[in-house]
């Protein structure tokens, strides 16, 4: 009889331990004014992600691969076995689009909605995937349903960012999420180089 209640309390002591680790949480960054600041006064960046983009048209996967300089931003977007898709730079005055069906060429707003089915908030996208709206824009907070996350609507999209990681000095989030008219465009950051 000694030896079930000594079994009993060893093996509650146990289950008392594992549950008191499960309790533990990871401390979430929470990125400020400061890191928002630091974020807009780097110039250049690149990112390495995976894409998913649905709306009433089509749904599609891709690798995305961001280059980020103060002038241009050049996307490349491949399959999960490395063939490019289409590439695309652009900047305040032009949009460059490159894919293996019509070759390179100069494209519009306009002509870049009509393939998409939607127009792609471009001027928007640096400001987001790094955490914070576009400073050009008025923007709407929304409460956040994970805490650590951060929800906004801006320019008719609505933006979610979430698990905020420290890169370096700065905290970046994981994951985007951005929504408008039936359109959802969700990106996962693997990896950013600064």
């Amino acid at each position: 009889m000694k030896r079930f209640f000594l079994y009993a309390l060893v093996v509650t002591q146990l289950f008392a331990c594992a549950s008191v680790d499960s309790v533990v949480q990871k401390k979430v960054p929470v990125a400020g004014f400061e890191n928002a600041q630091n974020i807009l006064a780097i110039k250049g960046w690149q990112l390495l992600g995976r894409l998913s983009v649905r709306s009433e048209r089509e749904s599609w996967l891709a690798i995305l691969e961001w280059q980020h300089d103060a002038l241009v931003d050049d996307l490349v977007l491949s399959t999960s076995l490395g063939g490019v898709i289409a590439k695309l730079k652009y900047s305040n005055d032009a949009i460059v689009l490159s894919d293996a069906k019509d070759g390179v060429r100069e494209v519009s707003n306009k002509e870049l909605h009509a393939l998409l089915g939607y127009a792609p908030p471009l001027a928007h996208l640096k400001f987001w995937v790094r955490g914070g709206g576009d400073p050009q824009w008025p923007m709407k907070v929304k409460e956040a349903s994970n805490a650590g996350d951060k929800v906004f609507e801006q320019d008719g999209w609505l933006v979610k960012l979430g698990r905020f990681r420290q890169e370096g000095e700065l905290i970046l989030p994981s994951k985007v999420f951005i929504q408008k008219d039936g359109v959802k465009i969700k990106l996962v950051i693997d990896k950013w180089l600064m």
